[in-house]
This record gives structure tokens, sequence and C-alpha cells, in this order.
């Protein structure tokens, strides 16, 4: 028997890109369980493509990539995407018990009255934990990869990045999953919340190393302090 509606547990989910995201959302759904009840807010949404690209275009901070509604790719810079990221957190925190944040960036001025659990944290303290002597690192865009680079050092004895991003061709994922594996990395790190369970199972297939996926692990972190 499937629980009471009246005691479901309501989470939030913010991403910097359109909603619905239905490429993470329902993957959140099955690793949380029918326990839960997910609320979405995007910082795009409202804005068309053009709007978006103008906007950027003016915007500095990191670059990151999202998914559009329709499910196409776009390109957005963190001074844009920021406070419409903190107007979604506001608008949901009278309805719901934590917050998860769908991008793997820092936003370091993001503020909220509820638990808000940032993915890029929850993969770096247990990357630190294991201390890889090879890390792998996959990321959306080649313009990240410097950047990659910077903020996992330090966590491993040699971090490889790869560029392949979970928007376009699943052959630019193999070709980056192969070039991990010839790199000997012991532990890879899907570093994009676009990045879903079908595509973890492929790259795990072929690296046979452990894989860690941000979406899944938010998940995971949501259900052990709601429940």
């Amino acid at each position: 028997m499937s629980p009471n509606p009246v005691n479901r547990k309501t989470i939030g989910a913010v991403t910097i890109g359109q909603t619905p995201r239905d490429d993470v959302v329902p993957h959140l759904r099955t690793a949380l369980g029918d326990r839960f009840e997910i609320l979405e807010g995007g910082a795009l949404d409202g804005l068309s493509e053009d709007e978006i690209k103008t906007r950027t275009g003016r915007a500095g901070g990191d670059l990151l990539v999202t998914r559009l509604r329709g499910g196409s790719e776009i390109q957005v810079r963190e001074e844009l995407v920021t406070p419409r990221l903190q107007d979604c957190i506001r608008s949901l925190e009278s309805r719901a018990e934590l917050i998860l944040l769908l991008c793997t960036g820092d936003f370091p001025t993001l503020e909220s009255s509820l638990p808000l659990l940032y993915p890029r944290l929850l993969l770096r303290n247990i990357v630190r934990s294991l201390a890889p002597s090879r890390l792998g690192v996959l990321t959306p865009a080649r313009e990240q990869i410097e950047t990659q680079h910077q903020r996992w050092s330090g966590l491993a004895g040699r971090i490889v990045v790869e560029q392949a991003s979970p928007y376009r061709r699943p052959e630019d994922l193999d070709a980056a999953t192969e070039s991990l594996r010839q790199a000997g990395v012991d532990l890879a790190v899907m570093d994009c919340i676009g990045y879903t369970q079908p595509m973890k199972q492929r790259v795990r297939s072929r690296l046979e190393r452990p894989v860690l996926l941000a979406s899944t692990l938010l998940a995971r972190v949501a259900a052990e302090l709601l429940e």
C-alpha cells in the first residue's frame, strides 16, 4: 500500500535552466521513492532563448551549461542566474522542507531558511574521503576544463578532465569515458546535474571503476535528512 499523501514530505528543486527538468527530476523521484513530492523552480523560466543569450553576453562569472524546456543545451553565466535562483529559492521556502540545487556550480551567495543541498560540496567531500590517486572528471563544455582542474586540485594525486555534454551525442560520452579509462583513473565524477542514471551506468560499464553522480547523491542525502 502506498503512503498516505498527507504524510509525504515536500522537496524543492531549483535549476539554473528551465522547468520542468524532465531529464533529471524523474530520476530523483525514483531515488527518493513515493514518500516525497518535488516542486521545481527554474532560473531561466519566463525567458526566451534570445533573451537568455543577450543577457548572458552582458553577464560575468563562471560559464555554466544547462537545458532549456525543449531539451536543447544553452550556456549561461553565473552572474545572470544567481539572483534568479535566489528568487526560486524564496518562492519554495514556504512550501518545502528542504531545497536541492540542481547544478554543480558553487553559488556561494545563495541564502535559504531551509537546508540547501549543494551537489558540489557533497561530491567534493566524498572524493576527499576516498583520496583517489587519479580522479576523472566529466564536464559539459570544453571551456570548463581549466576551471575543473582548479576546482578539483588537491583532492587526488592527478586530475583528468574530459568534456562530454549530457545534452548532446552519446558518442561524446563514450569517447570521454575511454580517455578516462586510458588515463587509469580509479574514480570518476560526473560533474553536471544533467548527467543521468543511464549515463552513469554507461560510463561505469566502460570504465569499470566507481562513478559518482550528482543527482542521485542529492536524492539519497535528502532522503536521509527527511526520513
